[in-house]
């Protein structure tokens, strides 16, 4: 025989006699005893703490606020009870119009029925009237300081000095603005001064 064909032969042979070997490994013989599993201890769980609950923090009070401040009015001032809307509205354009077109409004709220029995509008279209009266005193004034420093000045003056003519305008606004408020209030000097003279009767506070 060649040495090929008898190198073929003795390894069917040899891997014949491995799968004889190893199927007696897996497949057990009859009457062998099967291995029993070893007990294994198992270390007892140790126990777990007990997690402290945290107490309920204490309900911290809630601070009171105290209740704001009523608006402060201005000194000689005071609010009206019985004033309306309209009422407020007429005695606003009483002192606002004395710069456009003085005597007018505070005419028609002393002439018109309706008008007179509100004691509101009647105050301040009185007073209205007197603030107009002393505008007029001061624009005379304020012409003469005007005419004098400006022929002194030769005329450099002059650019400066009309803003003396709109300072009535100021105080014609703020108490239009107060009057529209719903307030009293009093001028001062003039408002004394016509109380004085019994052209004006303050109202009860």
């Amino acid at each position: 025989m060649k040495p090929a064909t008898e190198s073929l032969i003795l390894r069917i042979i040899y891997s014949k006699e491995v799968r004889e070997m190893s199927e007696k490994d897996i497949i057990p013989q009859e009457g062998a005893e099967e291995p029993q599993a070893m007990p294994v201890d198992l270390p007892a769980p140790e126990s777990v703490p007990e997690i402290p609950i945290p107490e309920a923090a204490p309900e911290m009070p809630i601070p009171e606020v105290p209740p704001a401040p009523a608006a402060s009015m201005p000194s000689g001032a005071w609010m009206a009870k019985d004033s309306t809307d309209n009422d407020r509205l007429m005695a606003g354009l009483a002192y606002a119009t004395q710069v456009s077109v003085p005597i007018v409004v505070p005419a028609v709220m002393l002439l018109a029925e309706e008008s007179k029995k509100r004691p509101f509008q009647k105050f301040h279209a009185i007073q209205s009237l007197g603030f107009l009266v002393a505008a007029v005193i001061y624009e005379i004034l304020a012409a003469i300081l005007f005419t004098g420093l400006t022929i002194v000045s030769a005329g450099c003056l002059g650019c400066i000095l009309w803003i003396l003519f709109l300072v009535p305008v100021v105080p014609a606004l703020y108490y239009a603005w107060q009057a529209y408020k719903g307030l009293y209030f009093k001028i001062p000097f003039l408002t004394d001064f016509m109380v004085n003279s019994k052209w004006l009767e303050i109202p009860s506070e």
